[in-house]
């Protein structure tokens, strides 16, 4: 294989990763489009803040009915063991299970209210992961072609990069910095094919002495026009 011949080989790949790079970008940016999917997700986000809070203090206040239940068993135990004796502890002992008593009758009224609350929240949460579910499900299937498509482009995208390494393999370094210059000015297309004697890029035919050139292979010649590098085809 000529040099010309890898550059060109080289070439066919570097076009095709750039097709392939470019569907993908387009691809993503209607992919990323899913306000309808981030919004529902949002609504999932918000509900599950609000039922942390309820649910962390539902946690505190049984904790503090248990607590108490069982300050109240041990005054009570105390209280009718027989073992305490003085008439003044005694009636602490009492006015204390009723102080613990009634403290927990007002936690258990606020536990109440609040398992209500959390009830209420833990039916939103679910709403809406059920909302979000069908959402992201209708989203998937509006766009399903799209997503099969990138994930083939991206295999398609990987599999060219391994191939573009092995050609550069066949390309010279010094004739890499030329291709490397050549497709900053040339739009990524720095070699074209001579098709019976014209460019394959702009058309031009190309005088016998090039053409000739060209054919023979044995050194680079360039389009008469665009200043391309011309491979025999």
């Amino acid at each position: 294989m000529t040099q010309q011949d890898a550059l060109y080989h080289l070439q066919e790949i570097d076009l095709s990763l750039a097709r392939a790079q470019k569907r993908l970008r387009e691809i993503s940016a209607v992919l990323g489009d899913n306000q309808t999917v981030i919004a529902a997700q949002e609504q999932v986000s918000k509900a599950g803040l609000q039922l942390s809070p309820l649910q962390a203090s539902a946690r505190s206040l049984e904790l503090e009915i248990q607590s108490n239940a069982e300050k109240m068993r041990l005054t009570e135990e105390q209280l009718y063991g027989g073992r305490v004796t003085n008439h003044k502890e005694l009636q602490e002992m009492q006015q204390e299970i009723q102080s613990l008593k009634k403290r927990n009758q007002e936690l258990e009224d606020q536990l109440l209210e609040t398992m209500i609350a959390v009830e209420t929240a833990e039916a939103t949460l679910a709403e809406s992961k059920a909302h979000l579910q069908v959402v992201r499900s209708e989203w998937e299937g509006e766009h399903g072609q799209l997503l099969d498509e990138g994930a083939l482009l991206e295999s398609q995208i990987a599999d060219l990069q391994d191939k573009r390494q092995r050609a550069l393999v066949a390309v010279s370094p010094e004739f890499q910095k030329l291709y490397q210059n050549l497709r900053v000015k040339k739009h990524n297309q720095p070699v074209a094919a001579l098709i019976g004697n014209s460019c394959s890029v702009c058309g031009v035919e190309q005088n016998l002495a090039v053409a000739k050139s060209v054919q023979q292979g044995k050194e680079l010649t360039y389009c008469m026009n665009c200043g391309r590098i011309l491979v025999a085809r």
